[in-house]
């Protein structure tokens, strides 16, 4: 993680930086921050209006995950 700036920058910036939507999962590992920290944070961005997300099957196992985007 980039030191002294805020958790939602951190995460706008790799969201603007992909070409893809990234998994919470991702944003947490890019961020070297725990996967908690980036759930809580993407969701308050999600509320701001600044991105957006949607629940997906993993592409192993049964589980879901959340990929986030940048609303342009």
């Amino acid at each position: 993680m980039v030191k002294n700036i805020p958790v939602g920058e951190v995460i706008v910036r790799f969201l603007k930086e992909s070409k893809t939507p990234l998994s919470t999962y991702e944003i947490a590992k890019k961020a070297s921050i725990s996967w908690s920290t980036a759930n809580t944070h993407c969701y308050k961005l999600k509320d701001e209006g600044i991105i957006d997300g949607k629940l997906e099957m993993a592409d192993v196992g049964a589980s879901k995950k959340m990929l986030w985007w940048i609303i342009k």
